[in-house]
């Protein structure tokens, strides 16, 4: 398996130990937390992400319109979201249900002991939904 970094910034020199740590790591379904990084899918690849890295993490929850028969309706993307130094988004990991999120953000709210958790709104924004 070919890992790659979430970020150039990120790379790593030895490839075999990251195969050995991805083995060992404990699987969250959409996400792995091994002992120094944090591994995840994004389309076919495998990234990883340093763990010290992560500064702040958050659930999002996001409202998409769907049409189901006649009418539409709001159905909510979960997601957990890691930020780095100055507050900057690295990845946000898409995942299927409410709990697999708070199983996830628990998981790395205790590997990351130096991440703050929940997320911290502009004071200029007054509102709860966010503007792209």
């Amino acid at each position: 398996m070919k890992f790659q970094p979430a970020l150039p910034s990120f790379t790593v020199s030895d490839p075999e130990a990251l195969k050995t740590e991805y083995a060992a790591a404990e699987d969250f379904a959409p996400a792995r937390i091994g002992t120094r990084h944090l591994f995840f899918k994004s389309g076919f690849r495998t990234c990883y992400l340093p763990l010290d890295q992560i500064t702040r993490v958050f659930r999002r929850v996001e409202i998409v319109n769907a049409r189901m028969g006649c009418c539409n309706n709001g159905l909510p993307m979960e997601s957990v979201v890691l930020c780095g130094e100055a507050e900057q988004e690295l990845v946000q990991i898409r995942t299927q249900t409410e709990r697999m999120s708070k199983a996830l953000l628990a998981a790395l709210e205790t590997a990351c002991p130096n991440a703050a958790s929940g997320y911290v709104r502009d004071p200029k924004q007054k509102s709860a939904i966010r503007h792209v």
